[in-house]
């Protein structure tokens, strides 16, 4: 087998709260298990990305899942569709996930990955990413689009912090991304400041989306009276 370096788009996906999902399930007895059942569903169906499209390579071990597929112009957007759908199908799940997606030097087999394409997409998930959103390099960026196409193009929006990512609310209108949105959210904001900042950045994006179905204000600030 011919061992050879070659160009990449690789997506790094995390899936959010997972060891509070393994902690409550292990936990509590087995009547009262909620998640087991949903998380191996989803890793069958992260198996099944595979089949979407043709040489794309998906290794999954314990809440990550890394896309892989040779660059191209077409896989681009192939995988870019394929990555909205699976984040919106997780969303119907109640699962939120984050990630970043880049490009670079790749080579793996069944049960090797030697990557730096994946390097720069787990720095972009576990730094920069910070809330459900799945962020694209701007190296990639600069490389698949022309200037002109950015503000026209429907699968990615620009955030105020000058960062792009995958509109993955694009796959559903604004009724159904809320039921989607309750499952994954409670009706009552965590305390937790990080999980509390995800949540609210989740209604943000809701609202930006369906700006003729908003939902619920956040409340940022409370008057010293309320």
């Amino acid at each position: 087998m011919a061992i050879e370096l070659k160009e990449y788009i690789v997506a790094f996906i995390d899936l959010l709260g997972f060891s509070a999902m393994v902690q409550h399930d292990c936990e509590r007895p087995k009547k009262e298990h909620r998640y087991i059942k949903v998380l191996y569903t989803i890793h069958l169906k992260t198996k099944e990305l595979k089949k979407t499209i043709i040489g794309l390579e998906i290794t999954q071990f314990s809440d990550s899942v890394v896309l892989a597929i040779p660059y191209s112009q077409e896989n681009y957007k192939k995988v870019v569709d394929v990555i909205s759908n699976y984040q919106y199908d997780l969303l119907n799940d109640g699962i939120l996930c984050r990630g970043g997606a880049s490009y670079g030097k790749h080579f793996s087999t069944e049960d090797f990955l030697f990557s730096n394409g994946m390097i720069d997409a787990y720095k972009i998930e576990s730094t920069i990413a910070l809330t459900p959103r799945v962020i694209i390099s701007k190296e990639l960026i600069d490389l698949v689009y022309p200037a002109s196409e950015l503000s026209k193009n429907e699968h990615l929006i620009l955030e105020s912090d000058g960062l792009y990512f995958i509109n993955y609310m694009k796959n559903g209108n604004a009724d159904d991304s809320w039921k989607a949105i309750c499952k994954a959210i409670p009706d009552e904001l965590s305390e937790n400041p990080s999980i509390r900042s995800k949540h609210i950045w989740l209604i943000d994006y809701y609202n930006h989306q369906f700006p003729e179905s908003k939902r619920k204000d956040n409340h940022r600030f409370v008057s010293p009276d309320a």
